[in-house]
């Protein structure tokens, strides 16, 4: 068969039904293969939002993402998605088309070669330290075991992004499947912790602990840990907050969750974690935009364990660590917990009353929020209120992405997914897209801002030609309220991006929704949100909502 049939079938035996892509005769043999797989293909417009959506493709589902583009610019093209895959672990393969090798820098192998063939660059030099592993197919034999390889990479350990870059004259090349040589993984790639000693050590610290708080992030979904992490809060009255990607892990209504920490967090969270004398961070890697920018957010002398499968985490400068245990979070609460029940420990129940207290008199939404023109604290919390189990929100960059952070409270099962390490303009469209073919029996409520649609505008026509449950809430502040905010605190007001300097803010909206053959709606007053909301959501049809809020909202800032 042909190499390029190969790899169509060797997606589909791995489970993969969809896949994000721009066609490109770089890449014409491989887009065939998957036209003929069967594989379920979206055109996008860009290359750049193909691996965002297959970013949230694979967070939504847990499995792998795939995109396909082709040579030169096209693969250039996805380096920034490539890049929000490797920061957020989410397991993508790409494969990039590639010129005939007798054509590529690659294989004329000379130093300070720039280019070669006609839309040819050696892709793999540049998105090496963006993935897990990147390889060129110069041999049709080798094709199994680099696949096999590349597949095991992203789903193993941390996840993260691979690539596999694939020239014209090897996609076409005939290869026999039964004589291809396949990949087994090392015994040192599989992590191996003595976590016997290392449950010992963290109960030591908990026996002497008054004040313990749990600290959850994205490794416990990886680690499929969430069983395990409500187990654990609710049977030794433990504390718990969310980083940024763990938000969605437990209603925030329950008893022993108190919601996003940092320093974009909720009001009371600077008191709950300075208070706190043993942390034990979960799949959170402790970010400054966690732990607060000068890692002032814990009290000196608490005792920090940080349990997490990427050593390099662990050894990363910021919040001293009192016990690293480099693990799955999973397997580690496996461990953890039946030793717990064992064990001498206090008895949590006062501290816990307490940051229950703490959490009762600091609401994040406040009565004099409910107003006009709209505060987007209110407009979001009633978003977020409104939805349910079949919703998955997302938002983007600035004041929305921050605001929903704070405000949103998962009360029924709803999941999030945001640009969490990079927080990227631009990011909501292609990663609700990923999303809506993730669970084609959802509705995605995405809410980008007036500034960051302007980045992947091109992709509305992606969401309206392939009629996606998607209500798009588009955030009219003025344009760049977030920028403004930190050029007038630190720059005396000299702003860059206003109206009359750079054009920010001035789009037409309504016209913008029917370019892109898109309905628009519009939200003005307060007091209209809950209604427009509730017909929004019966409609399963793609909409574009402009919501107008205003223009010197003001954010929380915890830290």
């Amino acid at each position: 068969m042909r190499l390029c049939d190969y790899i169509a079938q060797f997606l589909v035996k791995r489970g993969v039904a969809d896949i994000f892509m721009l066609t490109g005769s770089g890449a014409m043999y491989i887009n065939d293969a998957i036209k003929v797989s069967g594989i379920r293909y979206y055109a996008t417009r860009n290359e750049a939002t193909a691996p965002m959506m297959a970013e949230a493709y694979a967070r939504v589902r847990q499995s792998l993402g795939a995109v396909c583009v082709t040579a030169g610019p096209g693969a250039t093209n996805a380096v920034p998605g490539l890049a929000e895959a490797f920061v957020d672990s989410a397991p993508v393969l790409i494969l990039s088309g590639q010129v005939t090798s007798k054509h590529t820098t690659h294989y004329a192998n000379i130093p300070g070669l720039r280019t070669f063939g006609t839309a040819e660059i050696d892709i793999v030099p540049i998105v090496q330290h963006l993935t897990k592993f990147a390889a060129v197919v110069d041999d049709p034999r080798k094709i199994r075991y680099l696949l096999e390889k590349a597949l095991c990479l992203a789903t193993t350990g941390r996840p993260g992004p691979v690539w596999l870059d694939v020239p014209l004259d090897i996609q076409q090349a005939m290869v026999d499947p039964a004589v291809l040589k396949g990949y087994t993984p090392p015994a040192a790639a599989f992590l191996k912790t003595d976590l016997t000693s290392a449950v010992d050590k963290v109960l030591r610290l908990l026996r002497k602990a008054k004040r313990p708080l749990i600290v959850a992030g994205q490794g416990v979904r990886q680690g499929k840990a969430i069983g395990e992490l409500k187990i654990l809060l609710e049977r030794f009255d433990l504390p718990a907050v969310f980083s940024r990607l763990g938000q969605d892990l437990l209603p925030h209504t329950h008893p022993n969750v108190f919601g996003k920490a940092g320093v974009k967090g909720s009001r009371f969270c600077k008191d709950l974690m300075g208070q706190a004398d043993c942390v034990i961070a979960l799949g959170s890697r402790l970010a400054p935009q966690f732990a607060g920018l000068n890692f002032e957010g814990f009290a000196p002398q608490a005792k920090i364990v940080m349990v997490d499968i990427d050593k390099a985490e662990l050894n990363k400068p910021g919040v001293a660590l009192s016990l690293k245990v480099h693990a799955d979070v999973g397997d580690f609460l496996k461990a953890f917990i039946p030793k717990l029940k064992k064990a001498a420990i206090p008895h949590w129940g006062p501290w816990l009353k307490t940051c229950q207290a703490l959490k009762a008199a600091h609401p994040m939404v406040l009565p004099e929020q409910k107003r006009n023109p709209i505060d987007l604290y209110y407009f979001m919390d009633r978003l977020g209120r409104l939805s349910d189990r079949r919703h998955i929100l997302i938002t983007d960059a600035g004041s929305n992405y921050y605001v929903g952070g704070q405000v949103f409270r998962f009360e029924k099962g709803q999941r999030e997914i945001t640009s969490g390490t990079n927080a990227a303009m631009g990011t909501t469209i292609p990663l609700a897209i990923g999303a809506c073919v993730a669970a084609p029996d959802s509705q995605v409520l995405a809410v980008t801002g007036d500034g960051s649609l302007e980045l992947n505008i091109q992709e509305l026509k992606t969401i309206s030609h392939y009629k996606l449950n998607l209500k798009l809430f588009v955030i009219n502040n003025g344009g760049y309220v977030s920028m403004h905010k930190w050029q007038d605190a630190c720059f005396e007001g000299r702003r860059i991006d206003t109206e009359e300097a750079t054009g920010t803010g001035t789009l037409n909206m309504r016209k913008v929704a029917a370019a892109f053959d898109l309905n628009y709606e519009c939200i003005e007053r307060y007091e209209d949100i809950d209604d427009k909301l509730k017909k929004i959501m019966s409609d399963p049809s793609p909409l574009f909502v402009e919501v107008m809020t205003d223009h010197n909202q003001q954010i929380f800032q915890a830290l």
